[in-house]
């Protein structure tokens, strides 16, 4: 361990000397760190969030405070002049609505339109409108306010689903450029055999030991191995290319991982036991955005069907009003009013036919049943996800186990093969084949880990691993 240790120092003191530290070795971590605040589809996600939570805002101000006013001049026989301003405050609570204000007028009515005629300081008025049936619990205001804060709800699970989707396709990513470096390796060890053996062959066939040909045979071996290591070294860059699709800066400017960069091993494989998967496709079953989404949607069409049902009610609303006198009335004038007076009303609107109103409601229990059976079917298709994921991951963990045994069966012959074409029992051409066939069960063992770890991502996005994580370690 000391001596690991003190190797360790001494490589990071030679890139100090050199001006630069080892490149860092890049994990599926560093992939998605910044990937939340970076990656385009998930920005465009946000924006929707941002812009059902303006929709509320604006929802919102149907309750706003307002200020309403006019003024009237009457000239002819009656001349006349008034004035009024309210200030308008209309409620979430009931559909209540409340008013406070002052008019004045003053000049010449007729008998008919005492009501209108002030004391010559004005009056100061106040009320409330209050509906009893109709309008009472729930109105198109209150209506449009529910609705865009469930449209937020929804636009916070289409969000939701988008970062299982990206972090699924980043890690994939990750793992295809993890299995390209582990394929470029492989290939650049075997061509590496056959560049070490050249100089070997070269002096027993000048010694007469073995034939010319086997030269030969090595440099075939070396060109066709150095045509492997061209196309793992495009599929390398392609890889990494792909993967600066999800490395990126803070500022979202993307990141070329190096070679140097790659690891040099994948991960150690982890089972997942039945009790575990059965305690995770309960979360998922509980927490996918999909399903969440069509609950909100169900939610949206419920709103709507108690707003219809309301709506075929009739309009019954109390208005009540007050006023007091700025000052008393003149004495002995024409005008006979109380300082203090009180208004009570009923306005009713009896709706004969309803048609509008059935219609509508009909149709919204067809969709509430329409996003009910959506909403099964999407349950199912996630417990097959789920159960496919699952059933990957113990394949590919069997596949495994099965080509490791045989790699170790190929290397072994390969190695034995050697030794017997130098005990000059074999040729160099079955030397090469069983080196080839060695290198191909290694390089079908990768394809099998790059499977694993593939469908280990699938398994996370599937079951909202991946989700629960991130917001676990979300600060605050």
């Amino acid at each position: 361990m000391k001596y690991i240790r003190l190797c360790t120092i001494l490589l990071c003191s030679a890139f100090a000397i050199a001006g630069q530290l080892p490149p860092k070795t890049v994990v599926l971590d560093d992939v998605l760190a910044n990937i939340e605040k970076t990656f385009p589809m998930i920005l465009m996600a946000a924006r929707e969030i941002r812009k059902a939570e303006m929709e509320i805002l604006s929802a919102e101000g149907a309750f706003d405070l307002s200020l309403r006013g006019s003024y009237n001049n009457t000239t002819g026989y009656y001349n006349t002049h008034r004035a009024e301003a309210n200030v308008v405050k209309p409620t979430p609570f009931w559909g209540t609505s409340f008013f406070a204000g002052y008019r004045i007028s003053h000049g010449d009515f007729p008998d008919y339109y005492t009501p209108r005629r002030t004391t010559p300081g004005g009056e100061i008025r106040f009320g409330g409108r209050i509906p009893l049936w109709r309008d009472r619990s729930i109105d198109s205001d209150r209506l449009e306010l529910l609705q865009n804060q469930l449209n937020r709800n929804i636009a916070s699970n289409v969000l939701d689903e988008q970062k299982l989707g990206v972090y699924r396709d980043a890690a994939a990513s990750y793992w295809n450029w993890v299995a390209a470096g582990k394929r470029k390796r492989i290939v650049q060890d075997l061509l590496k055999i056959a560049e070490q053996r050249k100089e070997q062959l070269s002096r027993r066939v000048k010694l007469g030991d073995i034939p010319a040909i086997e030269e030969q045979e090595n440099d075939r071996a070396i060109l066709a191995r150095k045509e492997q290591v061209a196309a793992a070294e495009r599929l390398l860059q392609k890889a990494a290319l792909y993967l600066s699709l999800y490395y990126r800066n803070p500022d979202g400017s993307m990141i070329l991982p190096l070679n140097e960069q790659l690891p040099a091993e994948f991960p150690p494989e982890t089972p997942i036991a039945p009790a575990t998967f059965e305690e995770d496709k309960k979360f998922a079953l509980e927490n996918r955005p999909e399903l969440k989404k069509i609950e909100n949607e169900i939610e949206i069409e419920k709103n709507a069907l108690r707003f219809f049902e309301n709506q075929r009610g009739p309009q019954l609303d109390i208005v009540v009003a007050g006023s007091r006198s700025v000052q008393e009335p003149p004495q002995g004038g024409p005008l006979r009013r109380d300082p203090w007076e009180a208004e009570f009303g009923l306005v009713f609107n009896i709706p004969l036919q309803t048609r509008r109103q059935d219609g509508k409601i009909g149709s919204t229990e067809q969709k509430i049943e329409i996003l009910k059976q959506r909403y099964a079917f999407q349950k199912d298709k996630i417990l097959v996800e789920a159960n496919d994921a699952y059933i990957a991951l113990e394949n590919a963990l069997k596949r495994l186990m099965i080509i490791r045994e045989e790699l170790a069966v190929a290397e072994k012959l390969a190695r034995a093969e050697k030794v017997r074409f130098d005990l000059g029992d074999s040729t160099l051409l079955i030397v090469n084949i069983r080196e080839q066939a060695a290198a191909e069960v290694a390089l079908r063992m990768v394809s099998v880990e790059l499977d694993y770890w593939t469908a280990v991502a699938d398994y996370e996005a599937v079951l909202v691993k991946y989700l629960h994580r991130a917001k676990k370690e979300k600060p605050g």
